[in-house]
C-alpha cells in the first residue's frame, strides 16, 4: 500500500506542470498546457472584424498625434527659449528658468499675471532694495495696457530693463537675477556631502 502511494506521489511531482503562457498570441494556437500546436503559425488567420479595424485605426491615429504633439512641443520650447535669449542678451537658460519659477510662485491668483504687490515681493525675494516709488514708476511704465497687471513677457522685460545696461553689461536687478540663477546652478551641481560642507542644510 505504501509503495503504491509513494509511486502516485512521485508521478504527480515528476509530471511537468505547465501553465498557459500570458502572451498576445491567438489562443487557438496553443494547447491547454501552453505548448504551441505544430503548424498553427501556417494556418490561415481569420480576417479582422470591423471592430478590430476601427480599434487599430484609432491607435494608429493616437500614436501619430502624440508623436506630432511631442515634436511640436520640443520645437516650440527650443524656439521660445532661443527667442527669449535673443531678447535678453547676458541672461542664460538657467536665469530664464529661475525667473519663470519665481513668476509662477508669486502669481497668487494663478492668472498668469502679477500685480504691483506681487512684483514687489519678487524684488524682495531677489534681494533688491530699490525705493518703493521707483518700483511703482517702473511697474507702471512696464504695464502697457494700464490695467495694473503685467504678463510674463512684461515681467522679464521689466526685470531686464529695471536698471540700464552699462557698456552692454548687466547691472542692478538684471545682474542680480543672473547671479542668483548661477548660484542655483552651483548648488544643484553639488552632492549632498558638499552641500553639508558649505553649510546649506
Amino acid at each position: 500500500m505504501g509503495s503504491k502511494l509513494s509511486a502516485i506521489i512521485n508521478r504527480l511531482f515528476d509530471y511537468p506542470i505547465k501553465r498557459k503562457p500570458i502572451c498576445f498570441h491567438r489562443q487557438e494556437d496553443f494547447t491547454s498546457t501552453g505548448e504551441r500546436i505544430p503548424g498553427s503559425e501556417n494556418l490561415p488567420k481569420e480576417p479582422p472584424s470591423e471592430y478590430d479595424k476601427l480599434v487599430a485605426t484609432f491607435y494608429e491615429r493616437l500614436l501619430s498625434q502624440r508623436r506630432h504633439a511631442r515634436q511640436m512641443h520640443e520645437k516650440n520650447s527650443r524656439w521660445s527659449v532661443q527667442k527669449v535669449l535673443k531678447k535678453f542678451p547676458g541672461w542664460n537658460e538657467m536665469t530664464i528658468s529661475n525667473l519663470h519659477s519665481l513668476f509662477l510662485l508669486f502669481d497668487a491668483q494663478k492668472t498668469g499675471m502679477l500685480s504691483h504687490p506681487d512684483f514687489c515681493a519678487v524684488l524682495e525675494s531677489l534681494g533688491d532694495s530699490t525705493a518703493a516709488n521707483v518700483r511703482k514708476q517702473k511697474f507702471e511704465h512696464a504695464d502697457a495696457d494700464g490695467d495694473g497687471w503685467i504678463t510674463y513677457d512684461e515681467f522679464l522685460a521689466l526685470l531686464y530693463n529695471f536698471t540700464p545696461l552699462i557698456d552692454g553689461e548687466l547691472t542692478g536687478v538684471a545682474k542680480l537675477c543672473y547671479d542668483i540663477a548661477e548660484n542655483v546652478r552651483f548648488v544643484s551641481s553639488l552632492s549632498v556631502g558638499e552641500q553639508l560642507e558649505y553649510g546649506l542644510f
